[in-house]
C-alpha cells in the first residue's frame, strides 16, 4: 500500500493532522475556514477531534487539529474529489490493517497457543502421577492377593457369594465354565489355561479298609475373582 499520510497513536486513537490532510486534499478554501466549516457537519470536539498548538515555520504557535480517523475518512468523502476519494480509500485500507494481526502477531498467537497446551498436558500428566503414586500401594496388593500361591476350595467361594458349593458348581457348570469329569470339576478349555485352578492328590481309607486317592479341583486368587466378576454378569441358578 502506497504511503499518502501519516496516521500516529495519540491518547489509545489513531489520529492525523488536519493541516496534513488539509495539504493532501488541496482544498481552496483557507485552512481556518475550512476546517471551521467541515466541523459543522456535526462532529464534536474531544470525541472527532482535537485542538493543538503547533509551532509553524516562522516560530511563532499555530492551531491545528487531531483528526480520528472516522473524522477524517467522513471529511474526506465531503469533498467530492478525487484526492477526497483517495484519501478515504487510503483511510479504510489503513483500518484493515490496524485490525488484521500482523505475521509477528499471529506467530505470537500460535506459540502463546502451544504454550498453553504444554502447561494443559503437563497439568494432566502431573494428574496422572498423583493418581498412580495413590492407586500403586492398592495395585502391588491387588497384584500380591493375585499371584499368591494359597489354594481356595469353593465351599468358601460360594459363602462369599451368600450360597452352597453345589449351587456355585451347577451355575458354573450350565454356563460353560466347568464340567464334571468321573469326581472331579475340570475347566472347559476356554479357561483352562487362565491359571483359575489347580488339582491336589489326596489319599483316603475306603469301606474295605483300603487305601485310594481322590482329585479334588481348588481355586487361586486368580479364580476366585473370575468366579465373582462372572457371577455379577450371569443369573444364578435357584437353590
Amino acid at each position: 500500500m502506497r504511503h499518502l499520510l501519516n496516521i500516529r497513536e495519540e491518547n489509545g486513537k489513531s489520529v492525523i493532522s488536519a493541516k496534513e490532510l488539509y495539504e493532501f486534499l488541496e482544498p481552496q478554501t483557507e485552512f481556518y475556514h475550512w476546517c471551521k466549516r467541515m466541523f459543522e457537519y456535526g462532529f464534536i470536539e474531544d470525541v472527532d477531534f482535537t485542538s493543538k498548538m503547533t509551532e509553524s515555520t516562522g516560530g511563532r504557535p499555530s492551531k491545528d487539529y487531531a483528526l480520528t480517523i472516522d473524522c477524517a475518512k467522513e471529511i474526506s468523502m465531503l469533498q467530492r474529489t478525487d484526492k477526497g476519494k483517495e484519501a478515504r480509500l487510503y483511510f479504510i485500507e489503513c483500518e484493515k490493517r490496524l485490525l488484521s494481526p500482523s505475521e509477528d502477531e499471529m506467530i505470537l498467537r500460535a506459540v502463546t497457543a502451544l504454550q498453553n497446551r504444554v502447561e494443559a498436558v503437563k497439568n494432566e500428566l502431573d494428574r496422572a502421577k498423583q493418581i498412580i503414586t495413590i492407586q500403586a500401594p492398592k495395585v502391588k496388593f491387588a497384584e500380591e492377593v493375585l499371584d499368591a500361591p494359597d489354594l481356595i476350595p469353593i465351599t468358601i467361594i460360594a459363602k462369599d457369594l451368600g450360597m452352597s458349593a453345589m449351587t456355585l458348581n451347577k451355575t458354573l457348570e450350565k454356563r460353560g465354565v466347568i464340567f464334571r469329569r468321573a469326581q472331579t470339576w475340570v475347566l472347559y478349555s476356554k479357561y483352562h489355561d487362565k491359571g483359575y485352578t489347580r488339582t491336589k492328590t489326596h489319599t483316603y481309607i475306603n469301606s474295605e479298609g483300603k487305601l485310594q486317592t481322590a482329585i479334588q479341583t481348588y481355586w487361586t486368587q486368580k479364580g476366585r475373582q473370575f468366579i465373582h466378576e462372572f457371577m455379577q454378569t450371569k443369573p444364578v441358578l435357584a437353590r
